[in-house]
């Protein structure tokens, strides 16, 4: 029999994990609902007295004055109430990464134990599910995007070295990896790093620094790896010579730091930055496939990468560039960033319609 919660005032704040029906069928309240007083006297009409505990979610909200409490807290809440410890260990990785980032000065950097403790919850949620990823990239804006970027890039480095067939300890270390990337970013000035418009020659070259610092940081950081060194100094480096700081080539580049160059791409292209807006999951895959076929990224991380990012969208809704709503309903083997989609009775299939493509993922 399991345990059961009164429905009462007590119940207020508490989110749905599951449908709420009365003892006739009619759904009364669906998972991912709020409580308010309105929802309680709503039950309580129709006779649903108690509620199992288990459906039952408190959201933790961020402390008092923290920007977290603003748009993307909502959204957070919004679009990941599918599976409400998602939520909770998503946000709690969010605040506590900003916290730890913010602590970072040339004399003082956080240890890799207290990194790691802030994101291996929502790490371990990953390797056990690794659909639970795809609903970060509907999030808006790009409010305190550093941080969101240096989480969403420690996941996705974790599920490639895991969809790569790397063993445990070596996909965890390049979750750490991911996660600590651009933590050299601290150490660049924030109206260069946060400026709205295009960076000027000087500006970019003051931002590119932050591939230095954080190999600087990382050394002194205490239970550092190599790898994690090696990620921040390099993960800007292309396997043509065209990347920066130091222009190496494929052969000079550890496999590691072309794996996160990979996530990092992936996730700048798909999120809204201050200086530009998203791009859809399939457009980044192009661009990533594009940049494969020149040379720049690793073939084998690309490709395994591009077939699971695009099969994660089947059954979800997109808007396409001519501004059709439309439901993904299938992928091409070979040319899975141009599906067969629905809208309503009509499929289009985007490998014929070649003007058309897939704009961005709603739902």
């Amino acid at each position: 029999m399991p345990q059961m919660v009164k429905t009462g005032p007590a119940l207020i704040g508490k989110i749905l994990s599951d449908d709420v029906y009365n003892e006739n069928g009619l759904l009364l309240l669906s998972r991912g609902t709020e409580l308010t007083s309105k929802d309680i006297r709503l039950l309580l009409a129709h006779q649903v007295t108690h509620i199992p505990a288990s459906t039952l979610f408190e959201w933790i909200p961020f402390g008092p004055g923290d920007e977290y409490s603003g748009e993307i807290h909502a959204q957070i809440k919004r679009l990941l109430y599918r599976d409400p410890e998602v939520i909770q260990t998503y946000s709690r990785a969010l605040e506590q990464t900003k916290e730890l980032f913010g602590k970072i000065s040339e004399i003082h950097i956080p240890s890799l134990h207290q990194f790691t403790e802030a994101f291996f919850p929502l790490l371990n949620q990953v390797l056990q599910e690794t659909g639970i990823f795809h609903p970060i990239y509907l999030l808006e804006g790009s409010e305190n995007y550093t941080y969101r970027h240096s989480i969403n890039v420690g996941i996705l480095s974790a599920l490639l070295a895991k969809l790569l067939n790397w063993p445990q300890e070596r996909i965890i270390l390049m979750g750490q990896a991911g996660l600590l990337h651009d933590i050299g970013k601290m150490m660049i000035p924030q109206n260069v790093l946060m400026k709205p418009g295009e960076l000027t020659e000087e500006e970019f070259e003051v931002v590119k620094k932050h591939t230095i610092y954080g190999y600087q940081l990382l050394k002194q950081m205490e239970g550092t790896d190599s790898v994690l060194v090696q990620c921040a100094h390099w993960h800007h480096e292309r396997c043509d010579g065209s990347g920066y700081p130091e222009g190496r080539t494929g052969d000079e580049l550890p496999v590691e730091c072309q794996l996160v160059a990979v996530a990092d791409t992936f996730d700048a292209i798909c999120s809204d930055r201050v200086y530009k807006s998203r791009t859809s999951p399939f457009e980044a895959a192009k661009i990533l496939w594009g940049a494969m076929f020149n040379g720049k990224l690793h073939p084998e991380i690309v490709s395994r990468f591009i077939q699971y990012i695009v099969q994660c969208y089947v059954g979800h809704k997109a808007i396409l560039s001519n501004g059709e709503e439309v439901e993904v309903v299938l992928i091409h083997l070979d040319e899975p960033m141009r599906p067969l989609v629905r809208s309503g009775r009509q499929y289009i299939d985007l490998r014929k319609e070649r003007g058309i493509t897939i704009e961005q993922i709603v739902g």
